[in-house]
């Protein structure tokens, strides 16, 4: 059983810590909703609990002002039965009396003294001859609203009001006091609570939801209370149902989020693709050397993949399924880059070191090469005169006619050109006549069979005094061993590359290499008589 790599770990962390943090959000917006929404309504019922009382107080102070414009004398037979017709055809009404100007009763239309009473603090209406204020009976725990119009004689017309008929009749849950509605002066006394007798204070003690709602024509208003826990338990199968899909939706998409990278680590391209964006795809440098003073030359950039373990891929595992599936194309922009971010100091400070890639024969199907190369390298510190791009002969070039052109514009950039593994492929003769290209590159296994095949080292000589005769720079490569190193220095090749000088390299070997065998020149040589003139 293959053991999960690290990259399928993290995804699968990763991924489980986003649905954890979706979960939270939409959890968490759930709840707002929730509150919102119960919020909304018990506004609603506040509303509409504060109308129905303002519409009862209405009443009553119309039946107050049609009565006192009708009445005759004070405590007349008349006075008395018109009293008694306003309490009849006035529900809320419980009692009426004519007051003095002590505030004592004149007279009832019941007759006999009213139960004694004590008054909160009088309220004005917008009609300044109308008050009220919240009446208790002294002989029992009960209020009403006193509700009291000044007449012209001194004497007023006060009536009381039931006040379980300021609020309408609701359902109303008694486990755990569900909801409360109260109705209160502004200063807070209160006047009516709904349920009947749940008049307790209190309210807003974190375990409840509060609204109040004030009435803009009376100082009252309405406070409305619900528990949370009710909230909860009426919302409980809506809440279960969205968490129950949230869940469902979470764990569907982790699982097809972890079979898609699995997919994508068992797909070779998906892998590469992943690869690069991922910046694993990093490059090699194989010096060249110049054979006859031994020092670098440049080097040819090579593609290794290294895996987030640390271990490196060879390039024969991905470069033909990089070319097979197109992807080849970022590969090599993804090398120019990070060599030009990893030895662009280098050589800047080096001009005469050069830097060599690999392009795939579809590189001169059109000229989009160019525009890469433009697009990598201006304004970079490797100038374009410092880059050799290679084609090789062992994958045809579709358009010999097009890739002449691909390959002038490079040059007039300044770009040198070269074929790759000369004599072993498909090209021949007729690359070299046909491409105009700078550079020729021996393959290895000319240079391994230098001291068994004599053919080989006519093939040699041919292609060098070729190389000569059209202009052309001469680069020999494989080189393993001295013997094949002395053979190229007779014969005129004097840049080379291989194991016998060193194998690829990350760029830090490659860099300190360069270093220690290619110290840059001063720009401006000191003369040391002119110094000890000085001196003197």
């Amino acid at each position: 059983m293959r053991t999960p790599s690290r990259f399928l770990i993290a995804a699968t962390v990763g991924g489980a810590l986003l649905a954890v943090g979706a979960i939270f959000v939409i959890d968490t917006t759930l709840e707002s909703y929730v509150e919102n929404h119960a919020r909304d309504r018990l506004v609603a019922q506040a509303r509409g609990s504060l109308s129905f009382a303002e519409t009862r107080l209405e009443q009553t102070v119309t039946t107050l002002v049609d009565l006192a414009a009708k009445a005759g004398d004070d405590c007349s037979s008349k006075m008395i039965d018109m009293m008694r017709f306003a309490m009849f055809s006035n529900m809320p009404m419980k009692g009426m009396a004519i007051l003095d100007e002590k505030m004592q009763p004149v007279c009832t239309p019941a007759g006999g003294n009213l139960p004694p009473i004590s008054l909160s603090r009088e309220f004005q209406l917008a009609d300044k001859r109308i008050s009220f204020s919240v009446a208790r009976f002294r002989d029992r725990q009960e209020r009403s609203l006193h509700l009291r119009l000044e007449r012209p004689n001194g004497r007023s017309l006060a009536t009381l009001i039931a006040t379980e008929a300021l609020l309408p009749e609701i359902e109303f849950g008694r486990d755990e006091g569900i909801k409360r509605i109260r109705l209160q002066v502004e200063s807070g006394e209160l006047i009516s609570a709904r349920p009947a007798g749940d008049e307790g204070a209190g309210l807003d003690d974190g375990r409840s939801l509060v609204v109040q709602q004030r009435s803009e024509r009376y100082p009252m208003m309405i406070v409305a209370e619900r528990s949370r826990r009710a909230i909860a338990v009426e919302y409980q199968d809506l809440q279960f149902i969205v968490r129950s899909c949230l869940l469902f939706v979470s764990i569907f998409a982790l699982v097809v989020f972890w079979l898609t990278v699995r997919r994508n680590q068992e797909d070779p391209v998906a892998a590469l693709r992943l690869a690069m964006r991922n910046g694993e795809i990093v490059p090699f440098f194989q010096p060249t050397v110049d054979t006859m003073k031994g020092g670098v030359r440049g080097a040819e950039v090579l593609a290794r993949w290294r895996k987030p373990d640390g271990t490196l891929v060879s390039p024969a595992h991905f470069i033909p399924l990089a070319e097979q599936s197109g992807l080849i194309y970022e590969l090599t922009n993804v090398l120019m880059k990070r060599a030009c971010e990893e030895v662009g100091a280098t050589y800047a400070a080096r001009p005469h070191l050069r830097l060599g890639f690999n392009l795939f024969a579809g590189h001169f199907d059109e000229a989009k090469i160019v525009e890469d190369v433009k697009a990598v390298f201006t304004g970079s510190r490797i100038a374009f005169d410092q880059i050799v791009l290679e084609v090789t002969e062992r994958a045809p070039l579709p358009d010999l006619d097009e890739a002449r052109k691909v390959i002038a514009s490079l040059q007039e950039m300044g770009v040198r050109v070269a074929i790759d593994d000369v004599g072993t492929g498909h090209g021949g003769l007729s690359y070299l006549l046909k491409l105009g290209v700078d550079i020729i590159k021996i393959d290895k296994m000319f240079i391994d069979a230098i001291s068994t095949e004599r053919y080989s080292q006519i093939i040699i000589e041919t292609l060098v005094e070729l190389a000569r005769t059209m202009n052309m720079e001469v680069i020999a490569e494989g080189v393993e061993t001295f013997e094949q190193v002395e053979y190229l220095r007779l014969k005129g090749i004097n840049e080379a590359q291989g194991f016998v000088f060193a194998p690829p390299l990350p760029a830090s070997s490659y860099l300190a290499l360069v270093e220690a065998m290619d110290r840059p020149r001063p720009s401006v040589v000191e003369n040391p008589l002119a110094k000890l003139a000085g001196a003197a």
